[in-house]
């Protein structure tokens, strides 16, 4: 009987790797990562060659802009931005452009200056295609030292009606808002090919990540911590405002949450009600995600959300 037992005890662990391993193979083989493709012929500028100091007290904005309208005007290209402390008018924000990537070197770090302002992003990626953020950024925003009392939407990296964009291993920390955010604008209801890769968020005050409106979006290994100040104050929500906005193909692979006010995870349907947009969400290893998941409002939705094997929504 004892070994009767064992074995079954042992067939059940084996099941359960077998099926962690099929799904993260699943992830891999349904996912596509669109990195930055450079050739000899990239142009490639360095914005200390165009007035950026990066020494914590100019502030760098238009000199960082300057390099990447220029780079853009030539077809596109690499903007470098060595190591260094950029202050960023974040009421004015670094707009990146069409085919531009910005190549961060180690130990760069952009904070916003202190503002009033209720909205505010110190990166936009609005309405532009075929972007990257590679290297290592840290973006840290002025949640301490805000001027006014009012709004909730100062965000570090915000993406909007945007297609084709590659960032990694940005840590986003001390928003008056959120670490990022993804949605839509007037021209496009969603943004579309999103890899954001190992993102680290942390002290923002409304969310970590917010997912308005977003087709084919990876998100792999984020770690968001300690969001707190206003609500919702998840470390990553995904809640369409419109029944026109989009959660397709989403996939959240290893994601570790943890001390986030509202929770870890919220996936909020109640916009996309009676939308014929069909949702599908996949989070793989749920493991790490030490405060808390939830799915509201998905009575009146149509599509799928599988966390792991299981299915919180199929119809």
């Amino acid at each position: 009987m004892r070994n009767i037992m064992r074995n079954k005890f042992f067939l059940i662990f084996l099941f359960t790797v077998l099926l962690f391993i099929f799904g993260i193979y699943y992830l891999y083989k349904n996912t596509i990562i669109i990195f930055p493709n450079f050739d000899k012929k990239t142009t490639i500028e360095n914005v200390k060659d165009y007035g950026a100091l990066g020494n914590g007290v100019k502030d760098d904005t238009l000199s960082i802009q300057k390099v990447i309208d220029r780079v853009s005007k030539n077809g596109g290209g690499i903007v470098e931005i060595p190591r260094g402390r950029y202050a960023i008018n974040a009421t004015k924000s670094i707009n990146l452009k069409s085919n531009v990537t910005l190549k961060f070197k180690p130990g760069t770090v952009l904070f916003a200056i202190p503002n009033n302002s209720e909205n505010y992003s110190v990166i936009n990626i609005h309405d532009v295609k075929n972007v990257s953020l590679i290297g290592e950024i840290t973006i840290i925003g002025e949640r301490e030292h805000h001027k006014g009392n009012s709004g909730e939407w100062g965000f570090g990296i915000s993406i909007r009606g945007a297609n084709n964009v590659y960032i990694e291993n940005p840590k986003i920390k001390d928003f008056w808002g959120d670490g990022i955010y993804v949605g839509r604008t007037n021209k496009q209801s969603y943004s579309k090919h999103i890899t954001i890769l190992n993102p680290v968020c942390e002290n923002n005050r409304r969310q970590g990540i917010t997912i308005i409106s977003a087709i084919d979006l990876d998100i792999i290994n984020p770690q968001v911590f300690s969001t707190n100040g206003v609500p919702p104050g998840y470390g990553i929500d995904l809640e369409p405002n419109n029944k026109d906005e989009f959660l397709e193909d989403i996939n959240i692979m290893n994601p570790i949450t943890k001390s986030n006010e509202g929770g870890g995870i919220r996936i909020y349907l109640d916009a996309l009600s009676q939308s014929r947009n069909s949702i599908n969400i996949r989070i793989i290893n749920k493991t790490g995600i030490k405060d808390g998941f939830e799915v509201k409002g998905k009575d009146n939705a149509k599509g799928k959300i599988m966390v792991n094997s299981y299915y919180f929504l199929n119809n």
